[in-house]
């Protein structure tokens, strides 16, 4: 298990990046609040504005992954939505400052789980076991 580690981290960051990338392209997408909410990631966090801009034209291009990405992301956050709207500058920080159930949750520990998982990732492809060859083909 230990020889294959570098291989299940990094399964777990393609995971995680495509759950961020698919759910925040699709919020961005939302009607009425996807642009409040654009507006609002664009300055205050960079992260979400990277799988922001990178999930976009995915899910425009795959409805189905739009439609559950939209999903999952008013099932999280749709309790914020009323004071998104009436105030789009707070959308960030009313997003990552209190649980409102177990999705936010997952939201919140995926979102940060991608970067942390990549630098686990490339630290452990660093430290692989690599094949040694006592006698070499001649």
């Amino acid at each position: 298990m230990k020889k294959y580690s570098h291989w299940w981290v990094t399964a777990l960051f393609l995971i995680a990046l495509a759950y961020d990338v698919i759910v925040w392209g699709a919020a961005a997408l939302i009607p009425d609040i996807g642009e409040k909410l654009q507006t609002s990631v664009r300055r205050e966090a960079l992260l979400a504005n990277v799988y922001m801009s990178a999930g976009m034209p995915l899910v425009a291009a795959v409805p189905p992954l739009e439609a559950w990405g939209a999903n999952t992301f008013q099932a999280a956050v749709s309790e914020g939505f009323p004071r998104i709207h009436e105030d789009p500058s707070v959308a960030v920080d009313l997003i990552f400052s209190q649980t409102w159930n177990a999705k936010h949750r997952t939201l919140k520990i995926v979102y940060w789980a991608a970067p942390i998982l990549a630098l686990i990732a490339l630290f452990l492809w660093s430290r692989r076991p690599k094949k040694i060859s006592l006698m070499s083909r001649r």
